[in-house]
């Protein structure tokens, strides 16, 4: 059983069902609705075969809503502007302020210059253009070209090692928000995150209108690595924006974050996903790079929960072979690299904490055994997972539909829904079983190691069982 998920971007490349049919088939578990260029009415019409072409493979799926985010960006150009080293640029922080230089552009941030000092560099579409700040007003800022390129209308903007004031959401992610709700999307994924209390805010607001759905801190900028154990605590995961967060760093210092970021999830318990350019290439071609693949087998190593796809199945020509690939790579990798050398070190806090590592310790012990957790919330089943088990997989049972979609996201968490026996824990267990025995995923002496937090004369009881299948 494949254990790291792999999570896949919709699009118009994947926006029919058979494709949508194709990508689960490949090996998808989790689907992207980027909000940053989707219709409500075309959410509405994908979310709806996403979960028509799960039910058909008879697999849960994950959907996770990614928020546009505050992001900052410039306004129109009449035509691109082809940038040379030297040239004089302006930003121009509200629409009414008048242009001073004849390359003067509008930005959506009206505090820009609030926040900028002289001498701090403006990163222009990925860092494709950079532009240092000369002179700066709370009316505009005026800084010079250090790299050649071409500026078109509407480009994204980075400011590394700038304190933005920007607010969590915008009215469009509200409206994004309520739509997700309504449809009962699995996860929210927060774009710029940068303090823990933008986290708390949105899983607030998802809890005032009784959606169940976990929150995903977006790691983009410098802001959110200074709060990075904080973000980590407050939120249901991580995901390593790579593309932002490449615009904001050194380069040579993005391969170091992305490890750091891996460990300080796995120090806290909570999921992560390394995202942007893993299958780049692929866009266009049918194959990928030998550089593409050694990432792929970096993430693998690190034992992220989850690898991201973004143009590759959105936009590009093979998003089929694109998961095909991923699926692949990573089964091989796991196969000859299994070892759990990241398991959490996180101080056992509770009895339950202390009970999975008890199991994991057992399982690891016995050749060829599995893991079997019954749950009520996911808790002991993301324990578990964060715990990075050497080989067992681990089959969780559950009789709620949408815990079982948030285990889908969880490294080598094999999710069911399963109505438990009330009273009857043992049946419970027997169910389980014979489901497992059907799919042919356990066949007669595996040893099992079976955890359940079961109810025994009114009090929930964490324990362990070992049994032979």
């Amino acid at each position: 059983m494949r254990k790291t998920k792999i999570l896949c971007t919709l699009g118009p490349a994947t926006e029919s069902p058979e494709v949508l049919q194709t990508l689960i088939a490949k090996g998808a578990d989790v689907i992207r609705l980027n909000m940053s260029h989707a219709s409500h009415e075309w959410v509405r019409m994908v979310y709806a075969r996403v979960r028509e072409a799960a039910s058909s493979a008879g697999r849960e799926i994950a959907v996770l809503m990614d928020l546009t985010g505050p992001s900052i960006r410039t306004g129109d150009v009449e035509v691109p502007w082809q940038l040379k080293v030297g040239d004089w640029v302006e930003f121009r922080c509200r629409p009414e302020v008048a242009a001073t230089v004849p390359l003067s552009v509008t930005v959506n941030y009206p505090d820009l210059g609030k926040d900028m000092k002289v001498g701090d560099i403006i990163m222009v579409d990925g860092g494709m253009i950079q532009i240092k700040a000369t002179e700066i007003s709370d009316k505009r800022v005026i800084g010079t070209v250090l790299t050649q390129g071409e500026m078109k209308s509407r480009r994204h903007i980075n400011l590394p090692g700038v304190p933005v004031r920007l607010p969590p959401l915008t009215q469009k992610d509200y409206a994004d928000l309520d739509l997700g709700v309504d449809l009962g999307v699995d996860f929210f994924a927060l774009s710029f995150a940068r303090e823990p209390a933008h986290i708390q805010h949105l899983q607030l607001l998802l809890e005032q209108k009784g959606s169940k759905a976990r929150v995903i801190a977006k790691i983009e900028n410098q802001q959110a690595l200074q709060n990075i154990d904080t973000l980590v605590e407050a939120s249901g995961g991580i995901m390593i924006a790579r593309g932002d967060l490449g615009s904001e760093c050194p380069i040579e210092d993005l391969p170091l974050i992305q490890r750091h970021i891996v460990e300080r999830c796995s120090f806290h318990g909570r999921k992560v996903i390394v995202a942007t350019q893993m299958l780049e290439s692929m866009i266009e071609n049918p194959v990928p790079t030998r550089a593409e693949v050694t990432d792929i087998f970096n993430a693998v190593i690190e034992q992220v929960d989850c690898v991201m796809l973004s143009g590759e199945t959105s936009v590009g020509r093979y998003p089929d072979k694109c998961v095909e690939v991923l699926d692949t790579v990573i089964r091989r990798i796991e196969k000859k690299y299994p070892s759990g050398r990241f398991a959490s070190d996180a101080p056992l806090k509770t009895n339950k904490h202390k009970t999975v590592k008890a199991a994991i310790l057992l399982a690891n012990s016995i050749e060829g055994s599995k893991l079997l957790v019954f749950t009520l919330r996911g808790v002991m089943a993301h324990l578990l997972a964060h715990q990075r088990p050497e080989f067992a997989p681990i089959f969780a049972f559950t009789p709620k539909l949408h815990v079982s979609r948030t285990l889908v996201t969880a490294r080598g968490v094999q999710p069911y829904v399963l109505e438990f026996a009330e009273g009857n824990p043992e049946k419970s267990i027997r169910d389980a079983l014979e489901m497992l025995r059907s799919y042919g995923l356990i066949k007669p002496g595996d040893p099992l190691v079976i955890l359940s937090d079961a109810l025994y004369d009114g009090v929930n009881v964490d324990a362990i069982l070992l049994r032979e299948a």
